[in-house]
């Protein structure tokens, strides 16, 4: 099947299914992105935009936009459980010299930016309406929604995540995603003063956090702690609780959390996809291909490189199903390499280990996301 006229859609409205569907309208291509969500996603919480991000999010055309908004950074502190600092670990200039190496992001204005910069290049957003199947016909897909509409296709991406009852459906085969033991907490709070940058401090056995800068007077908090069993306890009197096996510099933190503070909850999911990532006229991108620890910010990431392969590929389309072969070469070993280490990152949360090294991890990392994929 020759693609001249492509169109796409894309279901889900995650930071994967945006930045694709960015990705393909900066092209020219006709696309529609669904979402059941009637209003969008803006939880309480920051997104690191890694140096590897922020190249990706600059292919895609909106890293100015993205540093407008957020809080530029160079380098992480990591401090001990007496709040001491240990080391800092680097951040490359992936991006070039135009734009800061990393920086931090409230969730919700990254997805506004990313759904803005979409919907100017010509994508179609359909809200409050759910995906119930996708089905072939003939060389084309047909996506059925809930309300009735029935949309025509001749790529789908599906952007559900890991989850899913679609991805269960589409690939019956694959292995569910395992939970890795973990729970991460993640909250808004004032930013301190003296926090230019982001900070990983240690706290007791299975305890992390991470406070980020992503305003000039809002920071991002993210604690992780070893999964129990669900309770009545509230969220945020789960995360007032979990601040405080933490050094004074975080601790601090728990005061800013009153009853009404939004506070988010995720479990740590981990998989690559096995098999072929596409099956027919899907492709799975995002969470539903690769579930990533948020460990280094590269859940995230990953889903926007994604998304800048993508944008490569559809410059000048070739038949689809070159496509989606030419797609998991430049993805599939690519994402495996940073799962597993992601993975050790979560593993060493769980189980400390004295020789554990977050700085040499940091680099292998580095060295595997130095060149665009």
């Amino acid at each position: 099947m020759t693609l001249q006229r492509l169109r796409i859609c894309v279901v889900g409205a995650g930071i994967a299914g945006l930045a694709c569907a960015l990705a393909a309208a900066r092209q020219g291509l006709a696309v529609q992105l669904v979402d059941e969500a009637a209003v969008p996603r803006n939880l309480p919480a920051s997104i690191d935009v890694v140096p590897g991000m922020l190249r990706d999010l600059a292919a895609l055309g909106v890293a100015d936009d993205c540093v407008r908004v957020g809080f530029a950074y160079h380098g992480i502190d990591v401090l001990d459980r007496q709040g001491r600092r240990l080391f800092e670990l680097p951040t490359a200039r992936l991006a070039g010299p135009r734009w800061p190496a990393a920086l931090g992001i409230a969730h919700g204005e990254l997805h506004a930016l990313l759904e803005r910069a979409a919907r100017r290049c010509g994508a179609e957003l359909l809200r409050g309406d759910r995906v119930e199947t996708i089905e072939a016909n003939g060389g084309r897909a047909r996506v059925a929604l809930a309300g009735g509409l029935r949309l025509e296709a001749d790529i789908v991406l599906l952007a559900t995540g890991a989850r899913s009852p679609l991805r269960a459906t589409l690939f019956p085969a694959a292995r569910p995603v395992e939970p890795l033991g973990q729970v991460w907490h993640y909250a808004l709070v004032q930013r301190p003063q003296r926090l230019d940058r982001p900070l990983i401090a240690m706290g007791g056995p299975g305890h992390r956090a991470m406070l980020l800068p992503v305003q000039h007077g809002t920071a991002g908090i993210a604690v992780t702690e070893p999964a129990s069993a669900p309770g009545s306890e509230p969220p945020v009197a789960q995360l007032r609780r979990a601040l405080q096996v933490f050094a004074p510099a975080v601790s601090v933190l728990a005061a800013q959390l009153r009853d009404d503070t939004p506070v988010a909850t995720r479990p740590v999911l981990s998989g690559v996809l096995d098999g072929p990532w596409h099956r027919g006229p899907v492709l799975a991108v995002g969470d539903g291909a690769h579930a990533l620890p948020p460990h280094f910010g590269q859940a995230a990431a990953q889903s926007v490189e994604d998304a800048r392969v993508l944008a490569d590929l559809l410059a000048a389309p070739p038949d689809r199903d070159t496509l989606f072969r030419a797609f998991e070469q430049r993805r599939s070993a690519r994402a495996r390499q940073v799962h597993e280490i992601a993975s050790t990152a979560a593993r060493w949360d769980l189980q400390p280990d004295g020789a554990a090294d977050l700085g040499q991890l940091m680099q292998r990392l580095m060295h595997t996301v130095a060149q665009p994929a």
